[in-house]
């Protein structure tokens, strides 16, 4: 069984042998973090990692924080499948984050998920462009006391964030690549992290005869999270989204289902269950289609562009 620090980049496939593939909940590989200590550790699933993305599952036990506070070299964005968890930056901003909300963690900020709640809490991330970097994991790490906390006796000794502002506005479909706030900004220090409420998502259409809903939950120059959602009815037929295909590598976690996934050019489709996954190469077009009474949910991982 591989480890997971030697997959990185290369799970399920080479970067080189991209092609469309359903990735069923069996096929997630599974490790807890850190692999050294599990008194302090999450429960992981890695869906995919390759050379622009790595989507994956961590749980925190009821009670339960993970240890090391984690860091990455590219930016990492939630989508809380089972709340609340409280995440921590290491400027002392705190915030307390439910199901189906977002997050979004500026490169090379530090962070920690605490969960003080009675069950186990599930949460869906997304890092680009790199997880890693050479060292994997990295060497030196922060301890809580260089964290800001309530009378924190290094709390003199760090950075003042106070000024950095929060979302104020609705956002409209021109803020694509920009939402909630500018990659670039968001990664200039000191850093804050971002929660996205349900109503802070940029809501937007895709196709205009047949449409979709898309809910972005984070959107910047280094990739993009949300949902897509099929609603019932086609009237002769299934419900069917436009056929697309972006800039970027695709991962899509199926919320709500089962959604079949057609590939129109390669005449090749998928049926992918709750909590199973699809990669979608760049460059590929694809189309959801819905052939039950019901919405269908899928929460989507774009890297780099739309």
């Amino acid at each position: 069984m591989p480890r997971f620090q030697d997959v990185m980049e290369h799970f399920p496939f080479e970067p080189e042998d991209k092609a469309p593939m359903l990735i069923r909940k069996t096929d997630y590989m599974h490790h807890i973090y850190p692999p050294n200590n599990a008194f302090t550790s999450d429960n992981n699933y890695l869906i995919v990692s390759t050379d622009t993305l790595l989507l994956g599952i961590y749980e925190l036990a009821p009670g339960g924080s993970f240890e090391p506070i984690d860091i990455h070299p590219g930016d990492e964005m939630y989508y809380i499948l089972e709340g609340p968890v409280v995440q921590k930056s290491n400027y002392g901003q705190y915030v307390e984050i439910q199901t189906g909300e977002g997050l979004l963690i500026p490169q090379e900020t530090w962070h920690q998920g605490n969960n003080f709640s009675d069950h186990k809490v599930r949460i869906l991330f997304f890092i680009a462009p790199k997880a890693w970097g050479e060292d994997v994991p990295p060497k030196v790490f922060p301890t809580a006391d260089d964290t800001k906390t309530f009378k924190g006796r290094k709390n003199g000794q760090i950075p003042d964030v106070s000024g950095v502002q929060g979302i104020t506005r609705m956002p409209t479909t021109d803020d694509l690549g920009r939402w909630p706030i500018d990659g670039r900004a968001a990664r200039q220090k000191p850093s804050n992290i971002w929660r996205i409420t349900d109503q802070d998502k940029l809501v937007t259409l895709l196709g205009n005869d047949s449409p979709m809903l898309m809910k972005f939950t984070v959107s910047t120059d280094y990739g993009h999270m949300g949902e897509m959602i099929v609603p019932p009815g086609g009237g002769k037929g299934p419900r069917c989204s436009e056929p697309t295909s972006h800039e970027g590598d695709l991962v899509l976690y199926c919320m709500e289902g089962p959604i079949t996934v057609n590939f129109p050019e390669r005449l090749e489709s998928f049926i992918m269950e709750p909590e199973e996954s699809i990669f979608v190469p760049a460059g590929e077009a694809y189309q959801l289609v819905n052939f039950d009474g019901y919405p269908v949910r899928a929460v989507f991982a774009i890297a780099p562009g739309l």
